[in-house]
Parts: C-alpha cells; structure tokens; sequence
C-alpha cells in the first residue's frame, strides 16, 4: 500500500531519510526531468545511480504533494551566489513556490527537506572512520572543536566529527554558501551536546538566525538540518521504495 505524504505545515520542516533502490527502478526515473536524468546516466557507478535517483524522485514526490500536482511536473532551478557558470548549478529551488527544499546522500541512504518555515539545508553522513575522521579534522573544525573531539574517549572521535561535519554541511546549505565557504569558520556546538551554531568567522550581514537540529538518520549514520528564521518545528520521516516504484513505510529497525 502506497504512503500519503503529508503536507508541510507553517513553521515546519519536514524531513525524509530512504535507503536507496538497489535496482533500477523504471517508474522513479521517469519522474527526472531532461537535465536530472542526464546527471543520473552520467554516473558510472551503480551505487551513485541509485543514490541520485532515490534522491531526486523522493524530493519531487515530497515537493509534489504540497503543490497538488503530479511529480514530474515540479520544476526546479538550481541558483549559486558566488559565480555565474552559464550552466545550472547550486541550491535547488521549487520554482514558482515559496518551499524551499535541500537533499543529501551518503553511504546507502538519503535525506530530503521540505521546509516553508524559511531556508533549510539537510546533511547526511555515512559515520568517518578513525583514519579519515583524523585526516579532515584538521580542515574542517574550528580551533574550539578539535579541542573538544580531542577531549573525547578515543573510540568516540570519529563519530564525534561526523556529527560536526553533518552540522556544517546544513548549515552551509541552509545559507547556500556550500563548501564555498571553509567550513572551520564555523563553529557549532560539541558532538554531546544539542546542535548550534555557536560562531561564523566573517560572516556576511545582514543575515537570517541558524535554527539547527540533529536527526536521527539510522544506525551508523549522522544527519543535521538547519533552518534560516524563526524557530521550526522538525519532523522525521523514514520511507522506502518497492521494486515497481511504490512509496511505503518500513517497520522500524
């Protein structure tokens, strides 16, 4: 039996987290238009493909049932602000709509945000490993968060980056700012404690407050979303897609 998607309320963002197919599944590809359908056959690897797809379909299901309309019929627009590349690239926007959306994918799953409470990013990590959660450090956090990762035990540090890169990474959506801007001018909260922005190094004004929120994204996953303007309320869903492109709900885990 198909899922209803419910609609976004005011003051809402609402976010979806999928496994993503593992097979190609006819009846979400014919969701993509022209341009998304060129990036997904563009991918040579089969993982990316379904990520992308799953993705890509989910986000116009979603944004579909709060429009009334069919999925394939939802345009998007892609808007960068920090060049003028002729081709299309950036934040993803509902055109003609005041939702603002974000996606993300990583591992075998994916996250999609609907919001009308204000811009919104989504960021979902597959959990680092020590080495690599070691390598990027450095890069990625602020003089204030590698000393508290430092602070935890060993064995909890690479989970504890993950957090603050899923942190980062919404946010930088939220703003569409994107990796445009390095991420240790940003400084949130420590791993064990609730998610906020605490800092921005140069940060342009004028500028929208950052409502950031941790949400569950599953077992050996990290996920964030932040939400530009007024205090939102979140809501979680989690759904999957049957062979024939079928919306359900999973039993939990």
């Amino acid at each position: 039996m198909s899922v209803a998607i419910p609609r976004v309320g005011e003051g809402e963002c609402h976010v979806w987290f999928a496994d993503a197919v593992r097979v190609p599944v006819p009846a979400l590809s014919a969701l993509l238009d022209d341009r998304e359908r060129a990036r997904h056959d563009a991918f040579v690897r089969d993982r990316d493909r379904a990520l992308y797809l799953t993705a890509h379909a989910l986000l116009r299901q979603a944004v579909a049932a709060q429009l009334g309309t069919g999925a394939g019929e939802v345009r998007f627009t892609l808007e960068c602000r920090h060049c003028d590349r002729p081709e299309p690239h950036g934040k993803p926007a509902v055109a003609g709509s005041a939702l603002e959306v974000s996606l993300s994918h990583s591992g075998d799953r994916v996250a999609v945000a609907v919001s009308l409470a204000g811009p919104v990013g989504v960021d979902l990590e597959e959990a680092a490993g020590d080495g690599r959660a070691a390598e990027l450090a450095p890069v990625v956090l602020s003089a204030a968060e590698r000393t508290a990762l430092e602070a935890l035990p060993v064995g909890e540090r690479a989970a504890g980056f993950t957090r603050y890169w899923a942190r980062k990474e919404a946010v930088l959506k939220a703003t569409g700012d994107g990796l445009m801007v390095e991420p240790a001018r940003l400084t949130v909260s420590a791993p064990d404690a609730p998610a906020a922005l605490l800092a921005w190094e140069k940060r342009e004004e004028p500028h929208l407050p950052v409502r950031l929120q941790d949400v569950d994204a599953g077992a050996g996953y990290r996920a964030a979303v932040a939400v530009l303007g007024d205090a939102c309320r979140v809501v979680r869903h989690e759904v999957g897609y049957d062979g024939d492109g079928t919306l359900y709900r999973p039993r939990p885990r």
